[in-house]
């Protein structure tokens, strides 16, 4: 696959996110996926696995927003592509269960090889999703 293709996937995965397509969404990742969280965040690291990504790492929403996994207001405003590598820079807007407004922005840089998202590694304002969905 060449680098526009690895960018309609990832596209795609996001798309179907956004969604809560999550069969879609799942299919795109490879078994062995890994996404890596900044160290700040209060959950762990690493998340190895897509059966991980989607039972842990996206189950943590189930506690934060009003939407739960259901669905995500993302605006992806960049995506690059180059090689295996594929670079978004997005918002994530939402309602948190505490009734604050979530409004960030997100990098995430997807690997991708054999048609499938290898791994992932988030970039995220810790410290604002801190203060607005956890400490009250």
């Amino acid at each position: 696959m060449g680098a526009s293709d690895n960018e309609r996937l990832v596209l795609d995965y996001l798309d179907a996110i956004q969604k809560g397509d999550h069969q879609a969404a799942f299919e795109a990742f490879a078994e062995n996926a890994t996404w890596q969280t900044p160290p700040s965040m209060p959950w762990p690291a690493k998340f190895e696995g897509r059966r991980a990504i989607f039972d842990e790492y996206f189950a943590v929403d189930k506690g934060l927003f009003t939407t739960g996994m259901s669905s995500y207001d993302l605006d992806c405003r960049v995506a690059a592509a180059s090689g295996d590598n594929v670079v978004v820079e997005m918002t994530h807007r939402s309602e948190g269960l505490n009734g604050k407004r979530y409004d960030t922005d997100h990098c995430l840089v997807f690997e991708v090889r054999e048609n499938r998202i290898q791994a992932v590694r988030e970039y995220i304002d810790s410290l604002y999703l801190q203060q607005q969905m956890i400490d009250g």
